[in-house]
């Protein structure tokens, strides 16, 4: 017969195993059910982290475009952005742009579809000029069945507008209205206005110096001080040689002199291939070599004004895209004329034989429609900052007024390029009528 102490000492009975086995491995379950979930998700954050990095790396093949044409078969241009799709696979595979990258660590599949948009087409169209980009990547997890639409995508925005890269870094904080009713040139970081040369030397006191080429101790002896938030000039003159040599107004001599607004440009010069005419991709990518020229500016207001114009010295180095001279003008304004402080005038070119005929150059220009065709005199049929035969009653400096010099191949103003890639609404315009035929060979 068991004492009383020995029925305290009894094990745990098979009903009472079971039950606490069957707790466990409910308990269990629920961990595994967890493990498989975040395992889930972790896949496909992955995935989707993989399909965020390829729709980036083709926004950013399509941003990459190194010209806004493509003077050179293969190069990356504006023109080559356009509708695309690729399928990309786990193992090696290429961009849209072909370039190798290396293998996805996914096991899925993804389809990269490239949307383009692009706006400011239209002849005379107030919209800017530029390529809207969406990129969709779509891939199915292990969810997907067959039938299915994909399971998952991300997609993403972006604008490209068409600015050549060279130039796409320009910062600026628009200024002042200016007479002629478009807004002035803006003013850089560091408060000079933008119409100022970058080698132009900033004193320190609201003025900067500069020395044109072919000016100074080693020239003329001309020099320049800006006016670093009007851009507006007073003609002075210096023993200095080099825009390197000036660090203080005192080295400039500025008593009595005239004041003027800054008109400056490039002359680049267009290619003639096989004897064929230069065509538009010429025009916007001029690569010819480039020679002596002049520009010249001839003053019609206010009366008895007489501008100074200065041309660098073209490189002929063996450098094939260097195509182009600068050249800056100073072209006097008076404050008791009237209007007072505006300037008119016609620029152009001298050094080539202007006749638009086979053998001689025609120099073009490119702007927007004129209102009154070929008008030399307008009073704003086109604005003055769209370089215009004539300019007419200017109230500030104006910059980017490009001449493209155009070996004549069939002896007609059809010399000057035109057509695609040029924007449609863009015309053609020649060297003054004046000097078509008196230009100094």
């Amino acid at each position: 017969m068991n004492s009383l102490a020995d029925r305290h000492l009894r094990g745990v009975s098979l009903i009472e195993a079971l039950v606490a086995m069957a707790i466990m491995a409910f308990g269990m379950l629920a961990i595994v059910g967890v493990q498989s979930t975040l395992r889930l998700n972790n896949e496909t954050a992955r995935q989707r982290s993989e399909a965020v990095r390829l729709a980036q790396q083709a926004a950013e093949d399509d941003r990459s475009f190194v010209e806004v044409t493509a003077p050179v078969a293969g190069t990356p241009n504006y023109s080559s952005i356009v509708n695309q799709a690729q399928t990309i696979n786990p193992g090696a595979f290429q961009t849209l742009a072909g370039l190798a990258l290396p293998a996805l660590n996914s096991s899925a599949s993804y389809q990269v579809t490239t949307t383009i948009t692009e706006t400011g087409l239209a002849a005379n169209s107030e919209a800017p000029r530029m390529k809207a980009v969406m990129v969709q990547a779509d891939w199915n997890d292990r969810t997907w069945k067959a039938g299915d639409p994909p399971s998952n995508s991300v997609m993403l925005y972006t604008t490209i507008a068409r600015i050549a890269p060279a130039i796409a870094g320009s910062l600026g904080i628009a200024a002042d209205v200016g007479v002629d009713g478009v807004a002035t040139i803006p003013m850089r970081p560091g408060g000079r206005n933008a119409i100022i040369p970058s080698p132009a030397v900033d004193f320190g006191d609201g003025t900067s110096g500069y020395v044109p080429p072919g000016g100074g101790g080693n020239g003329d002896g001309a020099a320049w001080l800006f006016n670093n938030k009007s851009g507006l000039i007073t003609i002075c003159t210096t023993v200095v040689a080099s825009n390197n040599l000036l660090n203080s107004s005192n080295q400039l001599s500025c008593a009595g002199g005239a004041t003027a607004y800054l008109l400056t440009g490039t002359v680049d010069f267009a290619k003639v291939v096989d004897g064929l005419a230069a065509t538009a991709g010429d025009a916007i990518n001029p690569s010819g070599p480039p020679f002596a020229v002049q520009v010249g500016f001839s003053s019609t207001f206010p009366a008895g004004a007489n501008a100074i114009c200065y041309t660098t010295a073209p490189v002929l180095a063996v450098v094939a895209f260097v195509s182009y001279v600068d050249y800056a003008c100073a072209v006097p304004v008076s404050s008791i004329s009237n209007p007072a402080m505006v300037w008119s005038g016609y620029s152009y070119v001298t050094g080539v034989t202007v006749t638009w005929n086979a053998g001689g150059y025609s120099v073009c220009r490119y702007t927007l429609p004129t209102q009154v065709a070929d008008a030399l005199v307008t009073s704003g049929a086109i604005t003055n900052g769209q370089h215009p035969r004539t300019y007419y009653r200017v109230g500030r400096g104006l910059s980017n007024q490009n001449f493209l010099i155009v070996p004549v191949v069939s002896g007609t103003a059809t010399d000057c390029p035109s057509g695609a890639p040029l924007p449609a609404n863009v015309k053609t315009y020649p060297q003054p009528a004046a000097l078509q035929a008196s230009a100094p060979a």
